[in-house]
């Protein structure tokens, strides 16, 4: 029996072209932030003074309270200034962060998400400031969009994760070897979670990846061998605390990112593996435009987007630093099951249109996935 476990909001995609139909602006403009006051030139000191003068920000965010809370934290231990962090997965918290830009009562002052469709959309409808860190040129452009979002979270691969204390080594082995066929195997009956692609564009790719892109040696058929092993269908923190209590043994696909910091923050027992091919991807930061804190919004972009502090995220993360001056001193790099992803990792999606187009609202693609593992949203 398949046991769905959280009712997913509608597809981001469109909500927004209904808020859009709405959309208005505040009628109280923001302050003019001191980075950019005049034209002048960059003065760290006096964005500095202006954002303390604000004295907070907010943040929303998908990334784990965990690595919020302590990425968060080191920019207030160092400025004094308060971060509110707003957490949920990338779905809702982007259809939350459009329904109160279009109605006019914007609260974020910071977004990071992993959904660079959402954020494209968010520029478009001029939701995010037009700003470059001074550190912009540190990262590889095509992870973000220059002038408006930038890859200073550091990135993310997805993969199969597993319980090690539940699987035996020829079970590891037969998933670290095969990957996506290993799940069809009925030695796994009852004993998988999946997450449904309605959480985000991620999971969206990933599936799609296997059952009609370049993965897709699987196909829908492989796929249904693997939903008849499935018994639990949730969002990736769900199902992440389900295979740490050893109540489902795989779950897949599960962000890397999320996995590491629980086994090397946490000691979790989990061990992951990189599916080939493999969805990744970056969280997309950026200024929120006409923020009620854009001193201190500018100020944490300037923060973040240093090696130092990207570095420093990719410790407490366990994910690979994205800043190409930032140190790499990952523990779980030196873990002995530990392979990294491989070549193949599929990037660019969002600008794939076949993928696009697969994931409309109304198009066949969800109704298919829901039928194939009995899933009623």
């Amino acid at each position: 029996m398949r046991i769905p476990q959280m009712r997913v909001l509608g597809i981001v995609g469109t909500a927004i072209a209904a808020l859009a139909l709405a959309a208005c602006s505040s009628d109280a403009p923001a302050a003019t932030p001191a980075s950019s006051a005049d034209g002048g030139a960059f003065d760290l000191a006096v964005l500095t003074d202006a954002a303390k003068a604000e004295g907070s920000l907010t943040l929303y965010g998908d990334a784990s309270d965990a690595n919020l809370s302590a990425w968060t934290k080191a920019f207030t231990d160092k400025y004094g200034i308060q971060v509110f962090v707003v957490r949920n997965t990338p779905g809702p918290l982007y259809q939350q962060f459009a329904q109160e830009q279009s109605a006019g009562q914007g609260q974020a002052d910071i977004i990071s998400i992993v959904d660079f469709t959402a954020l494209d959309q968010a520029v478009d409808q001029g939701w995010l400031a037009e700003y470059t860190p001074q550190a912009a040129d540190q990262y590889p452009a095509e992870l973000g969009r220059a002038g408006y979002y930038y890859p200073v979270e550091n990135g993310n691969a997805q993969s199969i994760a597993y319980n090690p204390d539940k699987l035996s080594d020829d079970e590891i082995a037969l998933i670290q070897d095969k990957g996506m066929e290993a799940l069809e195997d009925p030695r796994f009956a009852d004993r998988i979670g999946v997450v449904n692609p309605q959480i985000s564009s991620g999971v969206q790719a990933f599936w799609y990846t296997y059952t009609d892109g370049v993965g897709s040696d699987l196909g829908w058929d492989g796929l249904q061998k693997i939903a008849d092993n499935t018994s639990r269908i949730s969002d990736t923190l769900t199902l992440g605390q389900n295979l740490i209590q050893g109540e489902i043994d795989i779950a897949v696909p599960i962000v890397d990112s999320w996995a590491s910091a629980q086994i090397v923050n946490n000691g979790a027992p989990l061990e992951f593996a990189y599916p080939k091919p493999t969805i990744g991807q970056n969280d997309g930061v950026a200024v929120v435009a006409d923020s009620p804190h854009p001193n201190a919004a500018r100020l944490f972009m300037e923060w973040a987007s240093t090696a130092e502090t990207n570095a420093m995220y990719s410790k407490l993360s366990q994910s690979a630093p994205t800043n190409t001056e930032a140190a790499d001193s990952r523990e779980l790099a030196g873990l002995p099951w530990y392979a990294p992803a491989g070549d193949d990792t599929w990037f660019d999606f969002a600008k794939d249109q076949d993928f696009l187009d697969a994931m409309t609202a109304d198009g066949p693609y969800f109704p298919k996935w829901n039928e194939t593992f009995g899933y009623a949203g």
